[in-house]
């Protein structure tokens, strides 16, 4: 009944705390300007809380209530996506790894890759003297970069109220560093930069062709759709955006002489090319990867090739693997593709970026 009533005060709390704290995000008074705020903040955030470990004979469940009631309070954060608890427990299970909490930064990656988590939250609660120490940790699933936080108080102190309090550093920190904890420039959007420095170049006419895939999981319950090649959609948009000129070409005509190309025809691209400066050709796939309760987990690999139609020469050659999780596979796949085509497109202004003329 104790710990039945403790873990009701936590969910009751948390609720409170979220309201506050969606509130204070959006307070008008915020001291830092808007124009401070990197870009890819406004990224979605995909967090998974692991329990936390908890030597405490008098309440075997603390660190089992503190990642529920972590879980429940930051829920409430924009911009933030809790993975299910119950789909990490199974994680867990299926991996033999440690239940009651993992102390192992390379375990808890490892979790995370699994669940399609970007960051992962752990820690532990101890009694040191006459006070309760509560420790959590953010870790980088795709970084392996790590940010704590940490609580004070007595010994014989409210836990409700240590985790409240452990729960809004958390969120402050999550808002402050948890982009510069995934996968991009320093948490900051590079599109922009990238824009603006091709603002005044000459840039060429592309045109773009990207065969997609998808291998879907064997057994599967129901029939996986073909997914649309999202990687090449992607890549269109992103250099649209930039002011590049995209030339559509019939798609079976470009595929066929994608798939045939080769160095010396430079003179037999097709008709529908004549314009056409830069021919960007490639393939890519997404795979099924894991099933985790309700989550399903792809993977995707995108590869393309930068041709120069003035003398057919391979200007660049790149490759690029992500994962992406959801609740159907057919999202999941797509939502690996578009991330692979949004790199790849970075990739390819980083490098018109470095040669193209500027304008004189």
């Amino acid at each position: 009944m104790k710990h039945a009533k403790i873990f009701g005060m936590l969910v009751l709390l948390s609720l409170i705390a979220g309201i506050e704290l969606a509130a204070a995000a959006e307070s008008p008074n915020d001291d830092k300007p808007k124009s401070a705020k990197p870009v890819a903040k406004t990224a979605n955030l995909t967090v998974a809380v692991l329990n936390f470990t908890a030597n405490d004979p008098a309440n075997p469940k603390m660190g089992e209530e503190i990642a529920a009631a972590l879980t429940a309070m930051l829920s409430g954060e924009s911009g933030v996506t809790l993975v299910e608890r119950e789909s990490i427990m199974q994680t867990l299970r299926e991996h033999e790894l440690n239940l009651t909490g993992l102390v192992n930064d390379e375990q808890a990656v490892k979790v995370g890759k699994l669940v399609g988590a970007k960051i992962m939250i752990t820690g532990r609660a101890f009694r040191l003297g006459k006070d309760m120490f509560i420790t959590a940790k953010l870790i980088g699933t795709e970084t392996s970069l790590i940010e704590g936080v940490m609580v004070k108080d007595a010994a014989n102190a409210d836990l409700s109220a240590m985790v409240v309090q452990l729960s809004e550093k958390l969120a402050g920190k999550v808002r402050q560093v948890g982009p510069k904890l995934i996968a991009s420039d320093d948490g900051v959007d590079p599109l922009p930069a990238l824009k603006k420095k091709l603002a005044d170049r000459r840039k060429p006419v592309v045109s773009v062709i990207v065969r997609e895939q998808h291998h879907a999981e064997p057994r599967a319950a129901v029939v996986v759709a073909v997914i649309d090649p999202a990687v090449e959609t992607e890549i269109k948009k992103v250099l649209a955006e930039c002011g590049f000129t995209v030339q559509d070409v019939p798609q079976n005509e470009l595929t066929d002489f994608a798939s045939g190309w080769t160095a010396k025809n430079v003179d037999s691209w097709p008709r529908d090319m004549a314009k056409v400066d830069v021919l960007i050709a490639g393939e890519a796939f997404s795979e099924f990867a894991t099933r985790i309760g309700n989550i399903v987990s792809c993977s995707a690999r995108a590869e393309i090739n930068v041709v120069n139609r003035k003398d057919g020469k391979i200007a660049l050659a790149d490759r690029v693997t992500v994962r992406a999780a959801d609740l159907s596979e057919n999202i999941a796949g797509k939502k690996a593709l578009q991330s692979a085509g949004r790199a790849m497109a970075i990739r390819l202004l980083e490098h018109f970026a470095e040669t193209l003329p500027e304008e004189i």
